[in-house]
């Protein structure tokens, strides 16, 4: 694939998921497909505008009245800003520079939401496997929210690092994804991987084992997650 193609590829991959937000058609604006552009000139990696749309959707249907509508990218801007700022922070970390303000109060509130949002969905995600009958997997979920919320307030407090809160939300990802697999008969979780490696039959040849292993994992946790309703336990979703 070519700039052009990585270009377009960008451009189609956050107007496709504005309008599906949205749920109605619309034309983005030159002033949105600029401001687009400018993402990507900043190098913005997609997963974190994706992820940006997502919060700010996620928070406008719950304060927002029935029939309103977000009719222009730019009401997702902040947010994206703010997250791209957060990932750099991070990155710069884990690289050994020096980190910048990861603790001032708009990080703090925008960490807070976050983390509230992941515990709306494993709530939700309780809620289905108490329908279910799914008992034991209540319990690891109840004890992933309780976590969740713990967390939250500390991200509300300023009293939290968000590196460390990286690595506890993957390590309760691990976690979830484990319980999940307990709570499958065998021949379900044998039907995911034979899944798997259907879809990575044809690149399996042109992948490093390494790679083959991290991209068949991905795909089964991605199918577990779907099964169970379990949001993706990370930073950036």
């Amino acid at each position: 694939m070519n700039a052009a193609d990585d270009a377009d590829e960008y451009v189609r991959a956050i107007e496709e998921e504005f309008v599906r937000r949205r749920g109605a058609a619309l034309l983005l604006s030159p002033k949105d497909w600029a401001l687009i552009g400018s993402w990507r000139e900043a190098d913005i990696p997609l997963r974190l505008v994706l992820q940006a749309i997502t919060n700010v959707f996620d928070n406008f249907v719950l304060r927002a009245s029935s029939g309103r509508r977000i009719n222009s990218l730019s009401y997702c801007r902040q947010e994206v800003l703010a997250l791209h700022d957060l990932y750099k922070s991070l990155r710069g970390v884990e690289a050994g520079r020096p980190a910048e303000d990861v603790t001032a109060p708009a990080t703090g509130r925008l960490l807070a939401r976050h983390l509230g949002r992941l515990h709306r969905r494993v709530r939700q995600a309780m809620a289905r496997a108490s329908e279910d009958g799914r008992d034991a997997l209540v319990a690891a979920l109840a004890l992933c929210g309780s976590e969740l919320k713990r967390q939250r307030a500390g991200a509300r407090a300023g009293s939290i690092d968000p590196l460390r809160l990286d690595a506890e939300l993957r390590a309760l990802d691990a976690r979830l994804l484990d319980a999940g697999r307990i709570a499958l008969p065998q021949e379900a979780i044998d039907t995911i991987e034979a899944q798997a490696d259907r879809a990575l039959a044809s690149e399996r040849s042109r992948m490093t084992v390494e790679a083959y292993d991290a991209t068949r994992a991905a795909f089964v946790a991605r199918s577990m997650r779907e099964r169970f309703a379990f949001p993706r336990l990370t930073l950036f979703d």
